[in-house]
């Protein structure tokens, strides 16, 4: 493509128009039957009665879990006393009600590979035990895949889904196709490794972190391959019973345990308390599910009259577990073109492409170039399109800009695609914001 200009050029009057949503995680504090609101950067409290159990007028409340957007308009949240999940609106005000039966001594809710999936250890109801239960998004029961030892929490991984054994001291593979257990990630001789290890997350740099409830107490951080990297222990410095693991965007830890909210700092080494005095379970990201990708800009207008646009088929997800595809639609026929895109738009109005030109650059450099392909079709006809599979060419191309990617995290996307008449011989489609998931 043309190399992005690096000069000022004539700026447009308008603005892009979307915002960055501000991240936030969700702690569930089952001392006061809350969901709280913190900072994803620093854990500061945002917002401490972001959704107050005790209003919904279904299952009592009896032992919040874990809060997880279900990606259409909703917040769930997983109760192990009450055996139920409730439902609430995604900004917290409004009860929706609960879904699930069958179910005893219920933990950590995950959603991913287009399924539920929610931790079961008892044998009440229908006496399924320690199993990872399957449903699907709209909770239609699927199937209960049984599990060596009692299951705490799952996340997905390297497209697997990960499971915290709180029995053996592992964290499990279990294959999301079928159900079955893989193999151990990570084997713990419960000793000198993770004793009784509980909630399971993502750091921005790929690896798994999890805690230990018991000696030895702290947090354990794992390379991608579940080889151990750290352990941040707890002993003596005020942590109990350590349930609810995440990583900060300032690079410190959250861990929610039986007497509070606390912070680890990896520069001092040292944990202090930032909410004292109540149960605190996981800890989970906040994204607001009811906003999908964000189209902004002015498409160009082709030689030929075409006015192509782009659109994504969903948000990018940190750990694959949604498909993101990436569209050029109405694109002149028999062209070469790409996408390409920039991780930071902060400050920038789109520019022209160039003098008399129609399209504009929407993406601030730097930006990275994606796989060129020809957009079929007739030529001289708006019937051409490009497609771009975005976790492929993430995961084909992990040094690419932006990668790692953490949740929260921006894509300023746009496409690019040849034009020999037109101004620089190129022209531009409009442009996609995308902001990465759990």
């Amino acid at each position: 493509m043309e190399s992005v200009p690096h000069i000022a050029l004539a700026l447009l009057a308008f603005p892009l128009t979307s915002t960055a949503l501000a991240q936030e995680l969700m702690v569930a504090d089952a001392t006061n039957d809350r969901i709280m609101l913190v900072s994803a950067f620093d854990g500061a409290l945002v917002n401490p009665n972001f959704i107050t159990l005790t209003a919904g007028t279904g299952t009592p409340v009896a032992l919040p879990i874990q809060a997880i957007p279900n990606g259409a308009g909703e917040i769930w949240i997983s109760d192990q006393s009450a055996d139920i999940v409730h439902r609430w609106s995604d900004d917290g005000t409004t009860y929706l009600g609960q879904w699930g039966t069958a179910r005893d001594n219920i933990r950590g809710l995950h959603i991913a590979f287009g399924r539920v999936w929610l931790c079961n250890f008892g044998t009440g109801g229908a006496n399924y035990g320690k199993a990872l239960k399957e449903y699907s998004t709209s909770t239609s029961f699927i199937a209960s895949h049984p599990l060596p030892g009692s299951p705490f929490s799952v996340i997905s991984h390297n497209g697997e889904l990960l499971v915290s054994d709180s029995t053996n001291d592992d964290l499990v593979r279990v294959d999301p196709a079928t159900g079955a257990v893989l193999g151990i990630f990570h084997n713990s001789n419960g000793v000198t490794g993770v004793d009784f290890p509980g909630q399971l997350s993502k750091t921005a740099a790929g690896n798994i972190l999890t805690v230990g409830l018991t000696t030895n107490v702290g947090i354990f951080e794992y390379d991608p391959n579940g080889v151990q990297l750290n352990y941040f222990d707890a002993t003596g410095q005020g942590p109990t019973i350590p349930q609810g693991v995440h990583e900060l965007g300032n690079g410190n830890i959250l861990m929610g345990a039986g007497n509070g909210l606390w912070l680890y700092d990896r520069v001092a080494g040292s944990y202090s308390v930032l909410i004292a005095g109540i149960d605190v379970n996981y800890i989970t990201p906040r994204v607001d599910p009811a906003g999908g990708p964000v189209v902004y800009c002015t498409a160009g207008t082709s030689t030929n009259g075409c006015v192509p646009t782009i659109s994504a088929s969903a948000q990018p997800s940190v750990s694959a577990a949604t498909s993101c595809v990436i569209d050029i639609d109405d694109l002149e026929g028999q062209k070469l073109g790409l996408v390409f895109y920039g991780i930071n738009n902060s400050g920038f109005n789109p520019v022209n492409w160039g003098s008399g030109g129609t399209s504009f650059l929407c993406v601030k450099p730097p930006s990275q170039r994606t796989t060129a392909s020809s957009s079929g079709g007739t030529a001289g006809v708006c019937d051409g399109a490009l497609t771009l599979d975005w976790n492929a060419f993430q995961f084909t191309h992990p040094g690419a800009l932006g990668n790692p990617w953490s949740v929260g995290a921006k894509v300023y996307a746009q496409g690019w695609y040849r034009d020999p008449p037109a101004v620089k011989t190129t022209n531009l489609t409009d442009a996609l914001e995308l902001t990465y998931a759990p």
